[in-house]
């Protein structure tokens, strides 16, 4: 008996270690398997901050240059290069300063064909750019021999760093310059301190250009060699920078592109590519989520050496509640984001409309003035009758100027998502009314069906696909030359289906094109982003039907397929 009870003692305690081997056993594989996860999980939350952060970047650069891009057109600009009189000047100047103040610029400058400025912003101030000579910088040279360029540089007397955005100016009597804004980037490098933490913009090169840590500017994230460095001083003008690599990066803090830490690693990083080349990067401490992850693995480890069965319940439901939800938060940041770039589109094309409604505007403005004076001549010599004829008139041109300023505030208004019964004929003529100017100066023919459908839709969205797709026809259409050319609308239903097709008589869509016609940042213009087929197919998928581009004999025809409303 003594044997046995000392025989069944020795199995205790080994089946006693062995238990605690195996919990050992299991603790390390969980540990191992929690950072793992952790690691994983950390870089999916910085991958959606680092979109995130990268639209917020890219949103701040596109509004400067539609800045840019206006100001170049603009009728005081080419005023001032063409008469260099000092009321020209003192008028641009004003209105440089009130605009910069308005768009939280840092500064707006136009520049002669020498490279001196003429006018800026900042022209009341100590260290106003009047005067000074820009004829060396590369933004300069190169807006003024390609029509556009962005230069990320040191100013020459701020010694603050910022992006030039230079846009060319070509006036009526062929004079030439450039207008320069120049984009700082401080407000926001302190909302992603606030909000991102770590987060930081490079260059193509590697070199810290923007960040919520302003000691890490003009730093690099990997060793740079002394030819190379001598070189981007040269071109991006860092000034004196020492171009040094990032202390975290140097020691391998950083987990790499493999995921997988090292013993020195105590960062997490996710990255977003710029569409100039660029880099959005934001870091996450590794420590917080791998000891949290660490915890949590030993505890469900510890409570399944226990009741197994019950703990493996209570993971699988809670690990699905968490796909769930995060489920959910990325479908609502992703619909968020969807919206967000629709209203980018829609900026865009208004950028893009604004000559050709000012165009509208100004016309009815100037018979309504005319009118005015003769109504008041008539009134004088007591012609009543043909006064109230005049005053008619100026009411008819008022209802006009409102329809023009009541459709351009329904294309510019964020969408709220709900969809209706709606009249195509109406959308029709909302978009005639913002591209009227540019139809007619085009000597382009629009034709559309005559008679009328309801669909399922939202009238300021639809206008948007027809704004696009119209806009699109019209540049093709330009691009052959000779014959005027047509654009042609036509609506036919089928059952509960209306098809809408918008064709024109363009040199149309070649094969490789028509392969990658709607992937994103796929186009054949020049200065194009790829993203208005884009944007269109996802709103009219919004509404339940399809936009497609269909078979055409002669140039390209675009067919969008909605229900019927009831």
């Amino acid at each position: 008996m003594k044997w046995l009870s000392s025989a069944r003692h020795r199995r205790r305690v080994l089946a006693a270690i062995l238990a605690l081997l195996a919990l050992l056993g299991a603790i390390a594989v969980s540990d191992r398997l929690a950072e793992r996860r952790a690691v994983a999980a950390e870089h999916a939350r910085l991958a959606n901050v680092a979109r995130l952060t990268a639209s917020s970047f890219q949103r701040q650069v596109d509004k400067f240059r539609l800045v840019a891009t206006t100001l170049s057109a603009d009728s005081d600009v080419a005023r001032l290069l063409d008469t260099r009189t000092p009321a020209a000047a003192a008028r641009l100047n004003e209105r440089l300063a009130g605009l910069s103040t308005a768009l939280d610029a840092s500064v707006i400058y136009l520049i002669d064909p020498k490279g001196t400025t003429i006018a800026s912003s900042n022209w009341q101030q100590p260290d106003s750019f009047l005067n000074e000579n820009y004829g060396f910088r590369a933004y300069f040279t190169q807006a003024m021999a390609k029509g556009e360029w962005e230069q990320y540089a040191l100013g020459t007397r701020s010694r603050i760093p910022g992006l030039f955005v230079a846009r060319r100016v070509v006036t009526a009597a062929s004079a030439k310059g450039v207008i320069v804004v120049k984009i700082r980037f401080d407000r926001l490098e302190r909302e992603w301190a606030a909000a991102a933490g770590a987060a930081f913009v490079t260059s193509q090169q590697g070199v810290i250009l923007v960040s919520s840590t302003p000691s890490w500017r003009f730093q690099t994230i990997r060793p740079l060699g002394e030819a190379e460095q001598n070189q981007l001083r040269a071109q991006v003008e860092f000034g004196n920078a020492p171009l040094r690599q990032n202390a975290l990066f140097a020691a391998g803090a950083v987990i790499g592109s493999d995921g997988k830490p090292g013993r020195k690693s105590t960062f997490v990083a996710a990255r977003e590519t710029l569409p100039n080349g660029w880099s959005v990067c934001v870091l996450g401490p590794l420590a917080t989520a791998v000891g949290s992850a660490r915890t949590f693995g030993r505890l469900a480890v510890l409570v399944a050496a226990g009741l197994l069965a019950t703990s493996f319940v209570i993971y699988a439901l809670w690990r699905r509640a968490l796909i769930v939800g995060e489920q959910r938060e990325s479908a609502t940041r992703i619909a968020d984001l969807k919206e967000r770039l629709v209203q980018a589109n829609k900026l865009s094309s208004l950028g893009q409309m604004a000559a050709g409604i000012g165009h509208e505007i100004n016309q009815p403005l100037t018979a309504i003035g005319i009118r005015a004076q003769n109504a008041r001549k008539l009134i004088e010599h007591g012609r009543t009758d043909d006064a109230a004829s005049a005053l008619g008139e100026i009411a008819a041109l008022t209802a006009r100027m409102g329809a023009i300023t009541s459709e351009l505030r329904r294309f510019a208004r964020r969408g709220d998502g709900r969809i209706g019964r709606i009249s195509v004929q109406a959308a029709l003529a909302g978009t005639q009314l913002l591209l009227g100017d540019r139809i007619r100066t085009s000597g382009i023919a629009l034709r559309t069906d005559a008679h009328d459908v309801r669909v399922m839709g939202d009238q300021g969205r639809l206008e948007q696909v027809f704004v696009n797709l119209i806009q699109n026809a019209l540049d093709a259409i330009e691009t052959v030359g000779g014959d005027p050319g047509e654009i042609h609308i036509g609506i036919d239903v089928v059952g509960d289906a209306a098809t809408i097709t918008v064709r024109d008589t363009g040199p149309g869509v070649t094969p490789d094109v028509r392969e990658r016609l709607f992937q994103p940042f796929s186009t054949s213009k020049a200065d194009g982003l790829g993203l208005g087929l884009v944007i269109c197919r996802e709103i009219i998928a919004d509404f339940g039907g399809e936009l497609a581009l269909v078979p055409s004999k002669r140039g390209a025809a675009f067919a969008i397929t909605l229900k019927v409303a009831p």
